[in-house]
């Protein structure tokens, strides 16, 4: 198209010099170098609509992976004059796409700010960097677009998405026959009144203290004594032997979930909670309960990668150190490491009920018989430690679904 409107104005320039030069008439020589004039203008318009242009990001802070998250873009230029039909581009980072392919068009009026929003998909956990975006300008004609590139920095944390973890239990080991008493109760679920707290997601609705729901405008709950509270650790392996298939869909993306999960599920017993990654994230290795702690766990996990060159048998020792009798270990790993029940079968005798939630890598490979031998090694020294096994496979559902392992042939 701009071909042809060039063809045209040239054309049409040189027809009426033709046209001046054998009537000698001079109008028509004005009238072509008016003609000719025409592109110039139009393309020192388009170029004046990018000079001065500023832009900010305004980010939600967390989103969640597999939303759309709303993005918003302020644009604003000095002088006084308005831009018009200016078109925004934004480079992405990998995982995050807008959810409409259309051109986003936007005017910035004379002296001051465009507000330019558009939905983006998050398809995984994690931080993203956002540096800049590129605002084109088409010149009146059309005939020209000029491109600037403008600093528009931001960072958008994407938290893992919690589910209900079927069978999965943080009350006490009875489920699988190894004790006959849970080793803590969870806070709040008591018979007697201890005050009334603001509400936590996963509250029941049957404590809800109407009362001071009515005076104050928020939610709160009853909440009741409790002899002893429930304490959890979350150990999750990042060695990189252990990640297993194509992201976002890998072994290590579902111990991630799971993680989540299981955090999720600790807080809302009123549980401390604390995350020990195998790499550090700078937010991992706190205890600690309620709403703020869990947000800082799903931070973490956002954060987290499988890029350790060590093994999880190799950091516990380090990372974990000594936890009192009570406490319940949850290790969360795609790598079948025999030696990680020796490493835990210290925590077993001290009083620590121990779960191992393994991704078996074999189900994102497709190489069933692979490793059989190894896998087998791993369950032995896990049983022998006194720790309760469930497995995670790759399903096409992609849901979290750990089956109790009590035998050789469960893990198969």
């Amino acid at each position: 198209m701009t071909h042809v409107k060039l063809t045209a104005i040239l054309t049409t320039a040189l027809f009426l010099i033709a046209a001046g030069t054998v009537a000698n008439g001079w109008q028509m020589f004005f009238m072509a170098a008016v003609l000719l004039a025409l592109p110039v203008a139009s393309m020192g318009v388009g170029w004046l609509a990018l000079r001065g242009l500023r832009a900010r990001r305004e980010l939600p802070s967390p989103a969640w992976a597999g939303d759309s998250v709303p993005f918003r873009l302020v644009v604003s230029g000095d002088g006084k004059w308005p831009r018009l039909f200016l078109q925004v581009e934004d480079t992405l980072p990998r995982w995050l796409r807008r959810s409409d392919s259309k051109p986003i068009t936007f005017d910035v009026p004379a002296g001051g700010e465009a507000h330019v929003e558009y939905d983006v998909e998050s398809l995984k956990r994690g931080v993203y960097t956002l540096t800049g975006i590129t605002i084109s300008s088409l010149d009146p004609l059309g005939v020209l677009r000029f491109r600037k590139s403008l600093a528009a920095a931001g960072e958008l944390v994407v938290y893992p998405v919690p589910e209900e973890l079927p069978g999965f239990d943080l009350s006490g080991a009875e489920r699988y026959g190894h004790r006959d008493i849970p080793f803590a109760a969870f806070r709040g679920s008591g018979v007697d009144m201890d005050g009334v707290r603001e509400y936590t997601p996963g509250d029941p609705l049957r404590r809800m203290h109407w009362k001071t729901v009515a005076r104050t405008g928020e939610l709160h709950v009853i909440e009741f004594e409790e002899a002893r509270s429930l304490s959890v650790v979350i150990a999750l392996d990042t060695f990189r032997g252990g990640d297993f298939g194509k992201a976002p869909n890998n072994s290590f993306e579902y111990l991630v979930r799971a993680a989540a999960s299981i955090a999720q599920l600790a807080v809302r017993q009123g549980a401390s909670v604390m995350l020990v990654c195998g790499s550090e994230t700078g937010l991992d290795g706190v205890a600690g309960r309620g709403t703020d702690h869990l947000l800082s766990i799903y931070s973490a996990l956002a954060r987290v990668e499988s890029d350790s060159e060590m093994r999880l048998s190799e950091v516990l020792p380090t990372r974990i150190g000594v936890l009192p009798a009570g406490t319940t270990l949850v290790l969360l790993t795609g790598d079948p490491d025999e030696r990680i029940g020796d490493a835990i079968a210290g925590y077993g005798a001290a009083g620590l009920r121990i779960q191992v939630i393994y991704a078996d890598g074999r189900t994102w490979s497709g190489q069933r018989d692979a490793r059989e031998d190894q896998t087998d090694q791993f369950v032995m020294s896990l049983r022998r430690s006194g720790a309760d096994l469930a497995v995670l496979r790759r399903n096409d559902q992609h849901r979290l679904i750990p089956e109790p392992i009590r035998g050789l042939t469960d893990a198969r």
